[in-house]
């Protein structure tokens, strides 16, 4: 995929401890992304023609509108489960 998150980077922070975190604003953005990515390149095509293909993969621009939902959907789930964290948060302040 040749679109703007080809390489795209999140910040990545080590603890003391050595284990990575990167924020989860970071990777909702980037699902996000991908999705965009994926749904432009799905009306790009009629449906049955290739719309996105390398050298081992090729997908129709169903399955790249269904991958374009999934990464939504997963997207909205992390959100929701960030809304709901910060609350809690709030509350015990």
């Amino acid at each position: 995929m040749d679109g703007p998150l080809r390489g795209a980077l999140l910040d990545v922070v080590k603890s003391r401890e050595g284990r990575l975190y990167i924020a989860a604003e970071g990777v909702g953005g980037l699902l996000r992304g991908i999705a965009k990515e994926y749904a432009d390149l799905a009306g790009l095509c009629g449906c049955g023609q290739v719309a996105a293909k390398d050298d081992e993969v090729e997908l129709d621009c169903t399955t790249l509108s269904a991958l374009a939902t999934v990464l939504t959907a997963q997207a909205d789930g992390l959100d929701i489960q960030l809304i709901h964290m910060a609350d809690q948060t709030a509350h015990e302040s």
